[in-house]
This record gives C-alpha cells, sequence and structure tokens, in this order.
C-alpha cells in the first residue's frame, strides 16, 4: 500500500511540474509575441512616415552666421535689424533682443563707434 501511494505522490508531483513547464512556454510564447507585434507596428508606423516625408526641398538651406559691425552715428537696433534681419526671424522684435542678449546689452541705445555682433543668414556655405 505504501508503494502505491508513493507511486501516486511520484506521478502527481510529475505532473505538476510538468504543468508549470507549459504554463512557463505559454507565458515565454505571448511575451514573444506581445513583442514581436510590438517591434512591428513600430516598423510599420516608421517606414509609413518615412515614405510619407518628404526630405527634399525647394527652399534653399540657410547657415547661420555672426560679424561685427561699427555702429554709425543714427544707427539703432531696429535699423540695423532692418538691414540684417531675415526670414528666419518672426519679428525685428526678436532679431533686437537675440542681438542684446549676444551683446549683454541692458538697454536699447547704442554709441557710434561702438562695435555689435549681430547675427546674419546666407545660402553661401562658408
Amino acid at each position: 500500500m505504501d508503494e502505491r501511494v508513493y507511486e501516486a505522490f511520484l506521478n502527481s508531483e510529475y505532473r505538476k511540474q510538468r504543468n508549470k513547464m507549459k504554463r512557463l512556454r505559454h507565458f515565454r510564447r505571448q511575451c514573444f509575441l506581445v513583442l514581436f507585434t510590438v517591434l512591428l507596428i513600430l516598423l510599420l508606423t516608421v517606414s509609413y512616415h518615412a515614405i510619407l516625408s518628404k526630405a527634399t526641398s525647394d527652399e534653399p538651406v540657410s547657415y547661420k552666421y555672426y560679424t561685427s559691425i561699427e555702429i554709425s552715428y543714427g544707427d539703432s537696433l531696429w535699423s540695423i535689424a532692418d538691414k540684417y534681419a531675415g526670414k528666419e526671424y518672426a519679428t525685428a522684435d526678436d532679431y533686437v533682443h537675440e542681438v542684446m542678449e549676444i551683446n549683454h546689452l541692458k538697454e536699447a541705445s547704442l554709441i557710434a563707434g561702438q562695435y555689435l555682433v549681430i547675427p546674419y543668414y546666407s545660402t553661401e556655405f562658408k
């Protein structure tokens, strides 16, 4: 009688171990499928956007440069902005603010003979 009980116990332990391994394989398979699905969706999304995007533009590339200018009598930051600010700046005030920031100016008044570093854009690569 003890032998049959021992065999039944061994069989139940074997079944438990086998079921545990099946559940583990099933879990791993599900994880792999979820990961594969996410990667596939990501790949398709990136491919779709790459196909739709236009890599070329009719507009030429502008490069930002800096130069130093000497202030003449009657010059103001806004007259400099009218001369040097291009379409890259939304307003002349944006350009003036950047010039003031670059030159560490606290106020907008200029002195003739003073030098300022100003930004400008050019399509020519220098």
